[in-house]
């Protein structure tokens, strides 16, 4: 082609425009095709066709939806009395202000968000996304099919590597993990140190001789909590059985009730209190009324637990001043050492979390040492961060005490799909047993893990 046919086609082509427009317009087709964004701004293409030749791209933005979360928690966020709950809203507060996250909290007592989440589970039934959920009931929801298996979310986390070692070894397990732990907490024993002046006694025969004076003089080597409740299993008869270096539970979860160790364990406490070394009110009182005897200085020592400083009247005063210590648990003849149980509060997904990336942002957010920290102080539980562990806030005396007594002495929970129902019945069976001290152990605990084995156990 010739350069000279170039001006004569694009003059055709400009007379022919003129005729198509001379004729009307068609009508545009719109066509458009929008992605819903995640966690960002995204940008939208739309085509717009015009006839079926020309293409013309635009961009247009569309606003993230941040989504919501549920969550159950142990604590009253309308009660300012207390100090967990108060700084619970305001992590909520802060999470929802910088994510934009709308989040729904329901409280749940902290010994029944196991079983409402499990019946939940089995039922089919509607569940939050994330729980609080103490360690010794983890398993049993796993058992049940109630748990999110969330080890990669949190080996991938910000803060893994900076993870106590404690809470690792107590959340992971052949590479799944379905909590984890925000503060380690545990069993500590409280002595007042004029009561002892040969000090604390650390061993069954210790406890004999110290029961032996100090009963002359009208007054108890100690008090705690034993009464019909699993927590005083957990707390006070698990320990012992420890110290004999055998468990309450088998490795399948099934009671281990029957055991000379158990019989041991239990043949102490009824020891003790027939000959007034313990007061009665440790096996039928509850909580506050066991640790009466502690605060009135008619007992010399309470076993209660790193909570306990701040809900036993006058232990913070008692132990700042020096007038009160922590001690080593007591460990039965044959025993080589006492224990105190080792526990964590935890945060876990459950199997029916319709928001799942929102529950890990919230862990996270949970994680910065800024949160974590003072959480953990709320709690009077050492922080499972080392970063959070830094702050100046556990500089104190009590807190270098009580990590070395958890870190010396502390012993992790055991777990059983039925833990709360079969250590409600040991208790139960426990109280019977020590108050009436005719009657024969083995015999009633043989008789009671039959009944548990042919009741969850089939």
């Amino acid at each position: 082609m010739s350069r000279k046919v170039v001006p004569n086609l694009l003059v055709l082509f400009v007379i022919l425009s003129m005729l198509l427009s001379a004729c009307g317009t068609k009508t545009v087709e719109v066509i458009k095709t929008v992605e819903v964004p995640v966690e960002k701004q995204v940008e939208v293409v739309k085509t717009v066709e015009v006839e079926k030749e020309v293409k013309v791209i635009e961009t247009v933005e569309v606003a993230a939806e941040a989504g919501s979360l549920r969550i159950w928690g142990f604590y009253d966020l309308t009660n300012t009395e207390d100090s967990r709950a108060v700084q619970m809203k305001q992590t909520i507060d802060s999470f929802q202000a910088s994510t934009g996250i709308k989040v729904e909290y329901e409280q749940v007592a902290w010994d029944q968000m196991a079983t409402k989440i499990a019946l939940a589970a089995q039922a089919g039934g509607d569940m939050p996304d994330l729980i609080m959920i103490g360690y010794e009931y983890v398993q049993g929801l796993v058992n049940a099919g109630a748990l999110l298996n969330i080890y990669d979310q949190v080996k991938n986390s910000f803060f893994y590597g900076d993870l106590n070692d404690f809470e690792k070894n107590l959340n992971e397990v052949n590479g799944e993990r379905y909590a984890v732990g925000t503060f380690v907490s545990g069993g500590q024993w409280y002595y007042d140190v004029a009561t002892f002046p040969n000090g604390w006694p650390e061993t069954e025969e210790a406890w004999t001789t110290e029961c032996a004076r100090l009963s002359a003089e009208g007054k108890y080597v100690a008090t705690f909590y034993a009464g019909r409740a699993s927590a005083a299993m957990a707390q006070g008869l698990a320990p012992l059985v420890w110290s004999l270096g055998d468990t309450l539970f088998l490795e399948d979860g099934k009671p281990n009730f029957t055991t000379e160790n158990m019989l041991k364990s239990i043949t102490f406490w009824r020891n003790m209190l027939a000959n007034k070394c313990v007061p009665e009110v440790t096996f039928t009182g509850d909580w506050s009324s066991t640790e009466a005897p502690f605060v009135d200085k008619t007992a010399g020592g309470v076993r209660g637990g790193t909570w306990s400083y701040i809900y036993i009247s006058g232990l913070q005063g008692r132990f700042e001043s020096g007038e009160v210590k922590i001690g080593n648990p007591p460990a039965l003849t044959g025993g080589k050492q006492g224990y105190v149980f080792m526990n964590t509060e935890a945060w876990a997904l459950t199997s029916g979390a319709k928001n799942v990336d929102n529950s890990i942002k919230f862990i996270n957010f949970f994680f910065n040492p800024a949160v974590l920290a003072p959480w953990a102080k709320s709690n009077y539980g050492v922080p499972a961060t080392a970063s959070a562990l830094n702050n100046p806030i556990f500089d104190s005396q009590f807190y270098k005490d009580t990590l070395d007594n958890l870190t010396r002495n502390g012993h992790k929970s055991e777990t059983s799909p039925y833990f709360n129902e079969c250590m409600d019945a040991l208790a139960a069976a426990v109280q019977e047993l020590v108050i009436n001290p005719d009657m024969d152990i083995m015999a009633k605990l043989q008789q009671l893990q039959t009944e548990l084995l042919n009741q969850y156990f089939k």
